[in-house]
Formats: structure tokens, sequence, C-alpha cells
């Protein structure tokens, strides 16, 4: 199911962009002489007002078609200057309106991330963070590279806010610091009840394209739940229980206890408190396996808003969204991995569907908050690419309309056909990448 999720989940975004250009045709004055739900092979059909309205056997999406698309193939083979086009057709309206049909598509999908971030803000979601206590990734990982550690950070910190942002969870200091890759950070820290100003540069994660300074979110050692069968339910180990040392060494956060069986083979020593009282036990350790323990993670709801609020919180949302994925498109040039930061359709509708799947699972709610938050992120990836100044997307036929309209006159049909081809090398080449990188991420999951 978890490829059906995903396949109707992308066909929605495609829908909803063609139901764009549907749009601005019919009041711009075009005809549309088909609109589609799907692709392939026409099931239903009914013409109403000219237009024919179809569903179709396979569920990606869709189409709009417009009188006269054609008349640029016709151009071309007749050798012609100019596009010939008939009033109610795609060529023969005023460029002005040509531009607003090809922008139309694109608009729609950045309005259907406002309306989905919109009702995300109605319904507030739950979601689990640590608060802003860090442990440095060198203290776990010996082989790690620490920005945090090079600009004196030191396990315990806590982090207050980063360039004078409140930054209360671990989640607010990751997302500010994935989204700042080879930026300089001024992080306000608490270290022990007093106050001090520490700068620290990003550095850009080439296989994913995101800020990191080396860092981790403090876990105390209180277990949440013991799993059925491990070792640590052999053992005795029950809820709520909490950790105080491992082979006699004390424990202070989940990190030291990982390190602590990283570095034993056999048996392993716990001393834990329980009802104030302090017991100890030994787990046998198993080749490959963890203890089956999970440690508690402060559980959080996000803020809920009414409906005008809402609205507004969901303009915001997209808004910055839209700036973080203009920022990350650029980040592109800075030599990220592209088979491991660029994701093709394969990969894409796998993650809906996973998506979906997890999010129903956790209740109804969680589940449309978890597919609108994914969908709202495509959307808004598609609005920006489709934009993009290249031939044969939405951002070429807007910038081959705009010139129309400067320069007075149509662009030769001979000359749009060899632009095109450098449209084609573009979209083929970003394809390629895509494939290659889906390939190597089933290869390896």
């Amino acid at each position: 199911m978890t490829f059906v999720y995903g396949i109707l989940g992308l066909g929605l975004i495609v829908l909803i962009h063609e139901t764009g250009h549907f749009v601005a045709a019919k009041l711009t004055g075009v005809t549309v002489e088909a609109f589609s739900i799907g692709m392939g092979p026409v099931l239903l059909h009914k013409t109403i007002k000219g237009t024919d309205f179809r569903l179709s056997l396979i569920p990606l999406g869709g189409y709009c078609a417009m009188k006269g698309e054609k008349a640029f193939q016709e151009a071309l083979n007749s050798n012609e200057n100019y596009i010939k086009g008939e009033p109610d057709s795609f060529y023969g309206v005023h460029p002005l309106k040509r531009a607003a049909i090809a922008f139309s598509g694109p608009f729609f999908n950045i309005l259907f991330a406002i309306v989905a971030f919109t009702v995300i803000s109605m319904i507030g979601y739950d979601f689990y963070s640590a608060d802003n206590r860090i442990v440095l990734a060198t203290d776990v990982y010996e082989d790690i590279a620490s920005a945090a550690q090079e600009a004196g950070l030191l396990t315990g910190d806590r982090i207050i806010s980063i360039n004078g942002k409140q930054t209360p969870l671990f989640t607010d200091i990751s997302q500010e610091v994935a989204s700042s890759p080879d930026e300089m950070l001024s992080l306000l820290v608490d270290r022990n009840g007093n106050t001090l100003t520490i700068n620290v540069t990003a550095k850009l994660d080439k296989s994913t394209g995101t800020g990191k300074i080396g860092i981790m979110n403090w876990i105390d050692p209180i277990i949440a739940q013991v799993e059925e069968g491990s070792a640590a339910e052999k053992a005795g180990l029950e809820s709520g229980d909490i950790i105080i040392r491992a082979d006699g060494i004390e424990i202070s956060n989940i990190y030291e206890l990982q390190k602590i069986i990283q570095n034993q083979n056999d048996y392993l020593t716990i001393e834990y408190k329980r009802l104030d009282q302090i017991h100890a036990c030994s787990l046998k350790l198993q080749p490959e396996e963890d203890l089956g323990i999970y440690f508690t993670t402060d559980i959080h709801h996000t803020k809920t808003y009414w409906f005008i609020p809402a609205i507004w919180q969901g303009i915001k949302e997209t808004v910055d969204l839209t700036a973080l994925t203009i920022k990350s498109i650029g980040l592109l040039f800075k030599g990220i991995d592209l088979t491991q930061a660029v994701s093709g359709p394969a990969r894409i509708t796998k993650m809906i569907g996973e998506t979906a799947e997890a999010g129903f699972k956790a209740g109804f709610s969680t589940g449309i908050v978890s597919v609108l938050n994914f969908l709202a992120l495509i959307s808004i990836s598609l609005f920006i690419m489709n934009l993009l100044p290249i031939p044969i997307l939405d951002g070429g036929l807007i910038l081959f309309a705009l010139i129309e309209f400067i320069s007075k006159r149509q662009i030769k049909p001979k000359f749009l056909y060899y632009i095109q081809f450098v449209g084609i090398g573009i979209i083929v080449v970003l394809f390629v990448i895509a494939l290659f990188s889906d390939i190597n991420y089933f290869i390896h999951t």
C-alpha cells in the first residue's frame, strides 16, 4: 500500500497544478479541449461547455489540453516566421494572458501549500523533542569533527538562542543549524547558570545539503519502555527506572551508556534507581542486538490557531519554506552529493506513502497532518522548479511570453525549437541524476 498512497499523493499535487492551468485558461478566454483526472486510457468522459472532462486509468495527476497547443509544431513544419492562432487558442491570446496561464499551475501549487499549512495550524500536532541541552558529537564518536567543540561549546551547555531566535527545544536548534550551512551562527549559551555568546560556523554536509555543527541532543537515562523479550526485560528493568551507573561508571546521559556498551562484549552491570531505591542487575549482551530500552523524550504539542490567524500562519509557513527551498537549490552548486541530496519520483512516491502509513497508524489527525505537511513541501518544490526560466517548463513559457510582450513581436518558431533543446537537455540531466539517486537509494535500503 505504500506506493499506492504515494502515487495518489503525488497525483493529487500534479492534478492541482493542471487545475491551475485550466482555471486560468477559462478566465482568459482560451478553449480547453480536454481536462483529465489521471493519465492513459480514458475510462469515462463527458463534454461540458466545449471541454471533454475525462477520468483516465492511471492515477498520476492529469492533464489540461488547450486549443492551439499544436500550432507551434504546425508553424515549424511550414517554416513560418510566426505561430498562427485563433482568438480562443493558446497562441492566439495576448502574451500576458499566455504568461498568466503558465503561471497559474505553479500558483495553484503554492495555494495548496498555504491551505495545507492553514489546516495544520488549526489541527496542531504532537512531536517528540529533547530540550536545548547538548552533547558534543566528539564525546560519542571520537573520529568525528565538531565545529561546536572547536568554537568552545561543552557537553551540558544549553543553547538558548541562535542569531536572536529562541531555541527552547533541540528541534529548534536543529532547524536553525540545518538551514544555515556555511554561515556564522551567534549562539547564546547557558553554562551552569552563566550566560555567554559563542560564534560557530555551520559546516555544509555534502551528503544532505544541510548545516551541521557537531552536536547531539541530551537525553536523560530514564527508561520509557522496555522491549518484550529483550536483554533489559530479562534483567528486570522497567519503565521509569533511572540508570545511574554502568560497569561502575556514572551515567548522566544515554550516550555515555552507549559508549560503555560499545566497549563491552559480554555482560553489562547496571545500577538504577526505582522509587528512590538503588538496584543492580546484569545484562547479557548479544552481538548486533541492542538492550531493548527506549528512553524518555518529552512530547510537545504545537500551538493551534483559529481560522483567520491560521490562514496567516499558513502564509507565513509557506513563505518561510519557499525561501528555505530556494536557498537549498543554491547549495546544488556547492559540490554536494547530488545522488544523496536529490530525490527522484520513485523515492518521493515511496516517502509520501511511508509518511501516510506511519501517520495514520498513529491516529487520523496525525496522519492528516503528516501527509499535508509532506505534500505542501512537494508543492512548494514544484512551484519553484516549474518557474525556473527553462524552455519547456512553465517558467520558460512565461519568459518567452514576456519577451514577446516587450518586443511587440513573436519569437520565431525555429528559434524556439532550437532553444527547447537546451531545456530538454537540462531536464534529461536532472532526470538521470534523480534516476541514479533513486536506484542508489533503493539498493542501500
